[in-house]
């Protein structure tokens, strides 16, 4: 693929980024962003296929998205603070996201009027996502820093998931009480998700010691 095929993409796919976020995935149309990016409504067609191959393109491979899981990964290698880059890759996710606010709400709004392949290309987006962030993890509990009651993949499911609700609560509804600010939000997920899900070697023995020392204490109850 030459320099100008590869230009020719990216600028497609900022372009309808772009359109997508101010006026939404329905509202744009193939030529709208075929104008933004100053080419052919048809290389567009020969680039992705349709406007919902674009959209998948959109979410593979923009640098918005993207440069949040490899970052993710990078802090892997020494290890560092885990409460605190987990705490950086969820708040980083949510800046990348709330910099792209209508592009959220459209495409929670309007999945449901998205032919089925184009709902497959966003179920695979997530999975991207996820991918990063279960390599981080199976990195950190291999090296021994953490021990679990899921596997990698399970729990970085449920960190993004959590992450992307948030999002969508606070660009949708942001009279919410539901936390005091963003950061209250981030600090109780990192705080449940490494306490819940994960612990470390010395918690794990002090929770097992504990429930030992409970259960002898019920089986010496008196029957009544």
């Amino acid at each position: 693929m030459s320099s100008q095929l590869i230009s020719t993409r990216q600028r497609l796919i900022q372009a309808a980024l772009e359109l997508f976020s101010a006026q939404g995935v329905s509202a744009t149309t193939t030529r709208q962003i075929a104008e933004k990016a100053e080419v052919n409504e048809v290389t567009l067609f020969r680039n992705f296929g349709n406007k919902h191959g674009l959209l998948l393109a959109v979410l593979e491979e923009s640098a918005a998205f993207k440069d949040l899981g490899e970052s993710l990964v990078r802090r892997a290698t020494p290890p560092g603070n885990v409460y605190q880059a987990l705490k950086d890759y969820a708040s980083d996710s949510l800046h990348a996201l709330e910099r792209v606010p209508e592009f959220v709400r459209s495409v929670v709004g309007e999945a449901d009027q998205f032919p089925a392949e184009n709902r497959r290309a966003l179920g695979r987006g997530v999975t991207e996502a996820n991918r990063y962030v279960a390599q981080y993890l199976a990195t950190v509990i291999q090296q021994g820093h953490l021990n679990t009651y899921l596997p990698a993949e399970k729990l970085a499911s449920l960190l993004n998931g959590m992450i992307l609700g948030y999002a969508v609560i606070e660009f949708t509804s942001e009279f919410h009480e539901l936390w005091e600010d963003r950061d209250d939000f981030l600090e109780n997920l990192v705080e449940l998700f490494l306490h819940g899900a994960m612990s470390s070697s010395a918690e794990l023995a002090t929770n097992s010691l504990q429930g030992g020392l409970i259960t002898t204490e019920v089986a010496d109850l008196p029957a009544t």
